[in-house]
């Protein structure tokens, strides 16, 4: 006959070595799973960052064909410790070249994780185009802040803006 006694099972419990182990395996796989994790995270924010930046200059040009006005985008990667900021200034002077661009502006912007190589410092939207001289194609590259090896680490993105019709496209590198 098997009897049942309460006492001798609310004695058992987990030795201190058995625990110790338990740790010491939980902190093997975290060391080994967090190199991934942080690497799978720093191109999310990298990713993210460009899109958001697509969907900035996308709605900057769109405002400026419904406003019928210049829109200037400027950005600057020093004044801001937070990151680089990146503005939208507005003019209501038809001439690319003639625009003056006051204290008004649409939108601005922050990158805090990325850094952004801009082919020149600012660009214009028209509403009759892109106001772009012949020899500059804009062209925006973003690599994430931490990337040491421009862009073999997390990766790249580059968004490019047409002449003529002032298309933006969005693209990844590596």
């Amino acid at each position: 006959m098997n009897t049942f006694n309460i006492k001798s099972h609310l004695n058992k419990g987990f030795s201190l070595i058995e625990l110790l182990v338990v740790v010491a395996i939980i902190g093997i796989i975290s060391a080994i799973g967090y190199p991934n994790i942080y690497k799978w995270y720093t191109k999310k924010q990298l990713r993210n960052e460009a899109y958001e930046l697509f969907a900035f200059l996308r709605d900057a040009k769109q405002d400026s064909l419904y406003k019928n006005a210049l829109y200037k985008i400027e950005i600057d990667n020093g004044r801001d410790p937070k990151g680089t900021m990146i503005s939208v200034w507005e003019t209501n002077n038809p001439d690319c070249n003639l625009g003056t661009y006051g204290n008004t502006y649409f939108r601005k912007m922050t990158l805090k994780n990325s850094t952004l190589t801009p082919t020149e410092k600012a660009h214009v939207f028209s509403p009759n185009g892109c106001c772009l001289n012949q020899n500059h194609i804009p062209e925006f590259i973003l690599q994430h802040k931490n990337d040491k090896n421009n862009g073999a680490d997390f990766g790249k993105y580059k968004i490019n803006i047409t002449k003529a019709t002032c298309f933006i496209n969005l693209e990844k590198d590596n």
